[in-house]
């Protein structure tokens, strides 16, 4: 008897019809500044580039996707430490106070061509200039004014602990190798340049050939990033590359959807990924 009704409890349980089943979760991303606080599948701050973004995040993950707007980045950041929240735009003050709990996916760029380059600062081993605070007072050798060999170097070292304030006159070279030469003739005090340009400067044919044994990285790093896309630690991984690959492309499949994305983000023209630090000044 006790079987039996076993038997009809189980197949009562198969014949609930679909819709008695729990649906979907809700994917949450949580922006600073939208006009309704809380969380909304309907926006009506930047209402069609809003929609867009969101209606394209939902076709490609494939759940229903709400965005939850807060009147500041510490009330996005609490909520995400608090898991409410599955991705969060934040700035990298805000940030910090997640830091140990949470890492950014993505960081916007500034323009079509500069990003944060990895970049490094080689000084003579006889120097003793080995960390980038012994850097001050330094004339620094670079090879382009262009920001991505420039500028963004600059912040970087900035950033790391760099006086750059009271670096000398620059020397601008024709290229790494004329910059190698001008450091090592006392022209300049540290040459500082593309991690590429490090890697092709001293990497030779022959790997019994030493050919910087006599400088040192007194620095190695990229810019911190003043705001970003943050989601937990804990997120599968699976999960979190699956958000990097559907923003990378979101300048280009959703046109419309990037520029309310960029608004909330600070600006920038495209997102590109980033490591786990990349909001915390001074780390690498």
């Amino acid at each position: 008897m006790i079987r039996a009704l076993g038997f009809i409890l189980i197949l009562l349980a198969l014949m609930q019809p679909a819709t008695a089943q729990t649906p979907p979760a809700g994917f949450r991303v949580g922006i600073v500044g939208l006009t309704e606080s809380g969380c909304t599948a309907t926006p009506s701050d930047a209402a069609a580039a809003a929609a867009a973004y969101r209606k394209h995040l939902e076709g490609r993950l494939g759940k229903p996707v709400v965005l939850c707007g807060y009147e500041d980045g510490r009330a996005v950041a609490t909520a995400l430490q608090d898991s409410q929240l599955d991705l969060a735009v934040l700035d990298q003050p805000s940030f910090e106070a997640v830091s140990k709990i949470a890492r950014p996916i993505l960081a916007p760029r500034a323009d079509a061509i500069t990003g944060r380059v990895l970049a490094v600062a080689l000084t003579l081993k006889t120097s003793g200039r080995d960390t980038p605070v012994k850097l001050a007072g330094i004339r620094p050798i670079f090879i382009s004014k262009l920001a991505a060999s420039h500028q963004v170097p600059l912040q970087g070292l900035a950033d790391f602990g760099a006086d750059t304030k009271s670096f000398k006159p620059e020397l601008f070279v024709a290229d790494e190798h004329a910059g190698l030469a001008a450091l090592r003739a006392g022209q300049g005090d540290a040459l500082i340049i593309t991690a590429g340009a490090r890697q092709r400067l001293c990497r030779g044919d022959d790997p019994k050939v030493v050919l910087c044994g006599d400088v040192v990285e007194a620095w190695r790093g990229r810019p911190t990033a003043l705001a970003g896309l943050v989601v937990r630690n804990d997120l599968p991984e699976a999960d979190r590359y699956q958000l990097v690959g559907i923003h990378i492309a979101l300048h280009q499949e959703r046109l419309e959807a990037m520029p309310f994305l960029a608004a909330k983000l600070g600006g920038g023209v495209a997102l590109d990924p980033t490591e786990a630090t990349a909001m915390q000044k001074g780390v690498r």
